[in-house]
């Protein structure tokens, strides 16, 4: 059973938020219970004319890959929003579970689209733990607990530091 099922969006500006105040965890996390996580998570800004059902189907390989693999937790697949901006994510229950997944043919596959597919994106990674039937707390991996910035000046700006790339243009 998927502890995250219930998980959701607080808003169609979810993809400019920092990952704790993108999704409803609190109320749909307790079937989680207590202790640690690590979540990748991936932001991106697709290309004008980005074929769409292309990237399903190979998010949907890539997604039944991983839930296959030791360790996966829960995915989420977030939907585009009008300006092209996404976040998606994948919880696991350590990095080298999920490091080990993401060498997987049908992953390797999903990643050969990045500069065709997209205009920007940045890759994120978390430590999430639950302690004593508290609440998620979120940090970066092996960095300082996030804080939120005065303010965002783009899609990508994800108020904390990440991997940002910014593809060469498409042929």
């Amino acid at each position: 059973m998927d502890a995250l099922s219930d998980l959701v969006p607080v808003s169609e500006a979810y993809a400019s938020l920092p990952i704790a105040d993108a999704f409803t965890w609190q109320e749909a996390s307790q079937g989680l219970g207590d202790g640690e996580w690590y979540l990748v998570a991936f932001r991106s800004i697709r290309r004008p004319g980005a074929d769409e059902d292309r990237l399903n189907a190979y998010d949907d390989m890539a997604h039944a890959e991983a839930a296959s693999a030791p360790g996966f937790v829960h995915y989420f697949q977030g939907p585009a929003a009008a300006d092209g901006s996404c976040l998606s994510f994948c919880l696991w229950q350590s990095r080298a579970e999920a490091r080990s997944a993401a060498g997987r043919p049908a992953h390797r596959e999903a990643v050969s689209l990045l500069n065709e597919m997209y205009s920007a994106y940045t890759l994120e990674f978390h430590r999430v733990r639950r302690e004593a039937g508290g609440l998620l707390t979120f940090e970066l991996y092996d960095g300082p607990p996030m804080t939120p910035a005065a303010s965002a000046d783009s899609p990508l700006d994800t108020r904390m530091p990440g991997l940002s790339v910014q593809p060469s243009p498409a042929f």
